[in-house]
C-alpha cells in the first residue's frame, strides 16, 4: 500500500476472529479459574493466581489462534478441531523428545514456546489497536 500521502503496512485483521478468540478465552478462564482459584491461594497467594490466570489466558489463545489457523487451512470445522489435536499433540510430543534427547535443547525449546505463548496475545490486541485506530 503506497501513495503519495499514505506509506505502510497492510495489516491483515479478522475482528470477528479477534472477538471470538477473546470469548472463548474468557469464558474457558472463567469456569476453569473458579475451581482452580481456591487451592491456589493457599499454595502461593494472590501472585500465584494472578499468574495463573495470565497463562491459562495465554495457553487458551493460543488453543484459539492454532483452531483458526487449522480452520482457515482446511474450510472444515470438524477437521479442523481434529487437525488442531493432532498438531498439540505432534508439538507436545516434540517437545517431549528434544527434552529427552538433551535438556538444554528441551529448555531452550520450552521458552521459546513460552514467549509464542505471550507473544500471540499481545502481537493481536495489538493488530486489533491498529486496525480500530485507522477505521473508526
Amino acid at each position: 500500500m503506497s501513495d503519495e500521502t499514505n506509506e505502510g503496512k497492510i495489516i491483515v485483521f479478522n475482528p470477528a476472529g479477534f472477538f471470538l478468540k477473546l470469548i472463548f478465552t474468557i469464558a474457558i478462564i472463567a469456569l476453569m479459574g473458579s475451581t482452580a482459584k481456591d487451592s491456589m491461594e493457599e499454595k502461593g497467594g494472590l501472585l500465584y493466581v494472578i499468574f495463573f490466570y495470565v497463562m491459562m489466558f495465554c495457553i487458551f489463545w493460543f488453543a484459539a489462534s492454532m483452531f483458526g489457523f487449522c480452520l482457515r487451512a482446511s474450510g472444515n470445522y470438524i477437521i479442523a478441531a481434529i487437525l488442531m489435536v493432532v498438531l498439540i499433540a505432534l508439538f507436545s510430543a516434540g517437545i517431549t523428545w528434544l527434552d529427552g534427547q538433551s535438556r538444554t535443547l528441551g529448555n531452550i525449546a520450552a521458552i521459546i514456546f513460552i514467549l509464542l505463548l505471550v507473544w500471540l496475545p499481545i502481537n493481536d490486541i495489538r493488530k486489533a489497536i491498529l486496525y480500530f485506530k485507522n477505521t473508526f
